[in-house]
């Protein structure tokens, strides 16, 4: 127990500077608990390894900005970049198709520079991921020079099994062998069941893989020289997933565990030896604090191991009740990646987890050329219609992820109540399972948007989508659309589940444009939508208390931008005014048939493009700000230059969503 307090000290104290005042609090209340419940010898101890971990925080590599010429090892490889360590200095580099693969000694020529890269809202924040592995720079490439070509070909390897199997068998056997398998029809499927889990090379295969090869070397052998000789079967495997954490620290856990049993004799305690472990991988890589799969991977453990001994005499409801337990453990992270509850994750997770694992071992073996290639695709084909037929399954609650003092109300609660099971205080679970899961449903609850109204201009990328809500009614105009990503999947079905939205009661899409319509039919997949609207809709139109307006009547020219929707409503308590992708020309025409429209936001035209937006257009409208909807550093040089000294000159704020991402008006209602 011990180990475990200066372990937990030590990863508080490296976590601390992503999460400034929930962390800071923990902090406290941890040494308060541990300077109550120890001696003092302990607590100094333990206020010595938070400050220990603390300064470790800061440390960064060493970095020159004026090399030119950098030696080092790459030690991750992708289809289109590579990780590279020069000097302990980890870098990215962005080389598309290349050939260099794990363990190949390098010499690069180049310009060192700040990592940039495109996150719409909401997706997947690439430049995020790549600082919590230490990786803040990128490398320009000039040239490369090979001075050590690595003859293990980690990738080709990979691929030569893969390439025996469909794209929709590649995905699934990439994903939980490699965790690099790509998205398919029946991955994606998995996923929406929040069955990810089992989409990665995790520890729940890894474990499979050592009890089953276990399993068959016991029976010509005794356990002690099975369970060594299954580790080293099993290290050639982890040699092929490397860099991943997970894997390599499942390997050599087991091989501690197995030193600890045999040739010491069960001299440590669990506890002691995972905790210790613990302090070893974060003195050999400190960004690790910040990993997820460095924090599941050592606290679910740790928590099921206090959680042991609960309910002794009833198995069955000692292991749900655990189950429960690490569950409960997960979820603040499972709305993290998914913002969402499958209500149902947990029987099916238990339900189809033998399934899983008998592909995955089966894959493993077809790994070590074990020519079960048939078998392999029959299971798959089968998991295929399982998830097909229960893909209805995956309703569940949507909610944004906690903030930090909701996160730390949330776990500390639940360490209250695991100490007080650990200590056989049984009878006060209840009472704590009930005002967790009271937590859980109050931050489920759209109280607010019963309550507030808002729009939001979505960071789509070099496209178009504005988010209007007024309560509980919701209104997309326009979806936005990109050639390369599914935006529907990867941004407006995250967001909207952020926001608490279950239904849509609109679209508008003022043209059809790929930009601005594209992601539609996906995002009806996964979103009723009660009614779209388009040019050749009638207007105005009401959306409960909203009403929209179409200023624009050239519904019947051939060109899409000429019969692009020019929208106003009111809402938030400000006139906006949204217009789609209308030239000049249509300003023109309007300033000539109306009087005046009311406009405090102006959403421009065509993404700042300078056939839009005129003078005469922006004096006509006096608008206060102005919004423009763009892709960085896009191919089109949107906005155009003209547009935006155009704005400068009236005075009007500027607000780009390449530049600041998703910009929000949201009110209280009264």
């Amino acid at each position: 127990m011990i180990i475990l307090f200066i372990f937990l000290s030590f990863w508080l104290g490296l976590a601390l500077s992503s999460a400034y005042i929930a962390l800071s609090i923990t902090v406290v209340v941890f040494l308060f608990f541990v300077f109550k419940r120890v001696k003092l010898k302990l607590f100094l101890i333990c206020s010595a390894s938070f400050l220990l971990g603390f300064s470790f925080s800061f440390i960064k590599s060493p970095s020159n900005p004026l090399k030119s010429s950098y030696l080092g090892l790459v030690y991750a490889s992708k289809e289109n970049y590579f990780l590279f360590n020069s000097g302990g200095e980890r870098l990215y580099v962005n080389i598309r198709s290349h050939h260099y693969d794990i363990g190949d000694f390098l010499t690069i020529q180049g310009t060192k520079e700040d990592l940039s890269f495109t996150t719409l809202e909401s997706s997947f924040d690439f430049e995020s991921y790549l600082n919590k592995k230490g990786v803040f720079k990128a490398i320009k490439v000039q040239s490369v020079k090979i001075n050590f070509h690595n003859p293990i070909r980690i990738t080709e390897r990979r691929n030569k099994l893969l390439n025996n199997f469909n794209e929709e068998e590649k995905s699934l056997i990439g994903s939980m062998l490699f965790s690099d398998g790509g998205d398919s029809e029946l991955v994606t499927s998995i996923r929406d069941l929040h069955l990810a889990r089992f989409l990665a090379a995790s520890g729940i295969f890894i474990s499979a893989f050592h009890a089953g090869f276990k399993r068959l070397l016991s029976l010509h052998m005794k356990d002690k020289w099975a369970e060594i000789i299954s580790i080293g079967i099993l290290s050639l495997y982890t040699i092929f997933t490397f860099p991943r954490f997970t894997v390599i620290k499942i390997m050599l856990f087991l091989i501690i565990r197995w030193i600890n049993e045999y040739p010491l004799k069960k001299k440590f305690s669990y506890l002691t030896l995972i905790s210790s472990f613990g302090i070893f991988c974060l003195l050999c890589n400190h960004y690790l604090a910040r990993q997820d799969s460095f924090i599941l991977g050592f606290l679910i453990p740790i928590v099921s191991f206090l959680s042991r001994d609960i309910f002794k005499k009833h198995k069955i409801k000692r292991w749900a009740f655990r189950y429960l337990i690490i569950y409960l453990f997960f979820i603040p992270f499972e709305m993290v990646y998914y913002n969402k509850i499958v209500i149902l994750a947990v029987p099916l997770q238990i339900i189809l987890s033998p399934l899983f694992i008998l592909i995955a071992f089966i894959s493993l073996l077809c790994f070590y050329y074990v020519p079960l290639y048939p078998v392999l695709k029959f299971l798959i084909k089968g998991l295929a219609g399982i998830t097909s037929f229960i893909s209805p399954l995956s309703f569940g609650i949507n909610m944004p992820a906690f903030n930090q003092m909701i996160a730390f109300i949330y776990f500390a609660i639940y360490l209250l109540w695991l100490i007080y099971l650990s200590k056989g205080f049984v009878p006060l679970y209840r009472f704590f399972l009930i005002v967790e899961l009271s937590l859980l449903c109050v931050h489920a609850i759209p109280i607010t948007n019963a309550i507030t109204s808002e729009v939001n201009f979505v960071n789509v990328g070099q496209g178009d989508c504005t988010f209007v809500r007024n309560k509980n009614k919701t209104v997309l105009i326009d979806t936005g659309g990109l050639t390369y990503m599914d935006v529907a999947n990867n941004s407006l079905v995250p967001f909207l589940r952020k926001k608490r939205i279950y239904k849509i009661d609109a679209i508008f899409i003022t043209h059809y444009d790929y930009d601005h319509y594209g992601s539609l039919s996906s995002l009806m997949k996964s979103y009723k939508v009660s009614a779209i609207y388009d040019y050749n809709s009638v207007f105005p139109i009401k959306v409960g208390n909203l009403t929209f307006n179409n200023h624009n009547y050239c519904a019947n020219s051939s060109d899409e931008n000429d019969k692009s929707l020019v929208i106003s409503f009111t809402n938030c308590g400000k006139d906006f005014l949204i217009m789609g992708d209308a030239p000049s020309y249509i300003e023109k025409e309007i300033i000539k048939r109306e009087e005046k429209i009311k406009c405090d936001i102006l959403k421009v035209g065509h993404h700042g493009s300078n056939t839009s937006t005129s003078e005469e257009w922006v004096k006509y409208l006096s608008p206060k700000e102005a919004i423009i909807s763009c892709g960085k550093n896009n191919k089109f040089g949107h906005p155009n230059k003209e547009v935006v000294d155009v704005l400068n000159k009236y005075k009007i704020k500027i607000h780009r969503t390449d530049l600041e991402g998703t910009i929000v008006y949201k009110t209280m209602l009264v």
